[in-house]
Order: structure tokens, then sequence, then C-alpha cells
């Protein structure tokens, strides 16, 4: 019998990129100091349009969604290590 995974999903489409996974603004967050850890996860997915609403709830650290279901091509654009490690610090 296979494994069953439950949770709250977060569902985006297809070409989704590093920039709308953390925009260029928060690339100053040095991941390895914790408070800025922490931070960094607070912006995850923060460049999405408005459409998909917020990924983290304002004034929240951590999001809801422990799993997110992606199109094709998710994480595309430039290589900036942040987009993983923001969305590893978001929960």
């Amino acid at each position: 019998m296979g494994k069953v995974i439950q949770g709250k999903i977060f569902v985006v489409d297809d070409n989704i990129d590093t920039d709308q996974i953390i925009p260029a603004e928060y690339l100053t967050l040095v991941p390895s100091k914790p408070d800025e850890y922490e931070k960094l996860g607070s912006y995850a997915l923060i460049g999405l349009p408005d459409r998909y609403g917020k990924f983290i709830a304002a004034g929240e650290m951590k999001t809801q969604y422990p799993i997110i279901i992606a199109g094709e091509n998710f994480g595309c654009g430039s290589s900036r290590e942040h987009a993983p490690i923001a969305l590893g610090a978001s929960g």
C-alpha cells in the first residue's frame, strides 16, 4: 500500500520563475543567519500575481500549506539559491 500524504495544498500554474518564488529585493538576506532564514521563508512566493492568494498570510512567518502543486517549469529563470531555501524556510 502506498503512503498517503495529507495537508492543505497551494496550486500554481506552469512557468513560475525564481523571481516569483523570491523577488530579487530579498536576495540580500543571508540564509545562514537564523533570523534572516526565517524572514526569507516569510517572503516565499510573494512575487506571484494576486490571483493566487497569499502563500504566507499577512503577519505570519510560516505558510499554512505544506504541499505545493506546480505545473511544468516550476523554478525556471535565473539560478538563485535563495528560491528553494525560501520555500524550505516557509514551513
